[in-house]
């Protein structure tokens, strides 16, 4: 019996324009009903989630900015920020990436220190809380996730200007053109089992959804776990499963469906 359900966004609920599916509010209303927790873990920071979903917050879980913050009912059920004293060298690398830029995940909003063209549409695709600043090493606030946008790839461009970082922080791919760093106990896979142990669920009990690399270390903790069928490569081997539909065709609640109501 599944009773905790977890799904990434960008490429797994929403279309490729970024759309939530029709249906998926009259299926999540039956979840709610069937007492089945619903959460939402993506890469996308807390206010881009509330902005697509707000008619039904305060009855899910957010986890955003890959596993860095949770929230539930407008609380903070945990916040894990950067390192305050790495967080200039992330930046000093970063401007040494071609194409690519650094952005500051925070709280509130993100922030920037080059108001490019293709850097601010690329933002724009998840939301417009963004504050462009003379220098990021400035910045005051916590920073949940140092994202690059990278216009070459992040795999190829920007993952090997920090690889070596990687004993010390947990670095992925958030899409091909999105390098995110987070604190190294920050992952969606840490943040789903925040939730079984709140709740007492198990592996067994809990369904996942994702993608891309972001996703990966949630695949480990879900014996229902479930690659889209657009998803990288990895992922399909990772996963226990695959959907048998892509993003644009509803794939996450086909399978939410089948084993939730059949």
């Amino acid at each position: 019996m599944i009773k905790l359900i977890v799904t990434d966004l960008d490429g797994t609920l929403l279309n490729d324009r970024h759309q939530v599916p029709e249906r998926f509010w009259e299926i999540t209303e039956r979840l709610f009903n069937k007492g089945i927790r619903f959460s939402i873990a993506s890469g996308r920071p807390y206010f881009s989630i509330k902005e697509h979903f707000e008619p039904i917050m305060d009855k899910i879980y957010t986890i955003s900015d890959n596993g860095s913050f949770i929230v539930h009912q407008q609380a903070e059920v945990s916040s894990k920020p950067l390192p305050a004293n790495m967080i200039a060298d992330l930046i000093t690398t970063a401007r040494t990436v071609p194409d690519a830029w650094p952005v500051l995940c925070g709280k509130e909003q993100w922030y920037i220190e080059n108001a490019d063209e293709g850097l601010v549409n690329r933002i724009a695709v998840f939301h417009k809380k963004f504050k462009v600043v003379e220098d990021l090493t400035k910045v005051e606030e916590a920073v949940l996730k140092l994202s690059l946008c990278d216009l070459r790839g992040a795999n190829d461009n920007s993952y090997p200007y920090y690889k070596h970082y990687e004993d010390r922080l947990q670095i992925a791919a958030g899409g091909s053109a999105w390098l995110d760093i987070t604190r190294p106990d920050a992952n969606k896979g840490a943040a789903v089992q925040v939730l079984q142990q709140l709740h007492d669920v198990t592996p067994d009990e809990t369904l996942v959804f994702g993608d891309f690399m972001n996703d990966y270390e949630m695949m480990k903790v879900a014996t229902h776990s479930y690659a889209m069928k657009n998803a990288y490569p990895k992922i399909l081997e990772t996963a226990n499963f695959v959907t048998e539909k892509d993003n644009n065709e509803g794939g996450v609640l086909d399978v939410i469906e089948r084993l939730c109501f059949s």
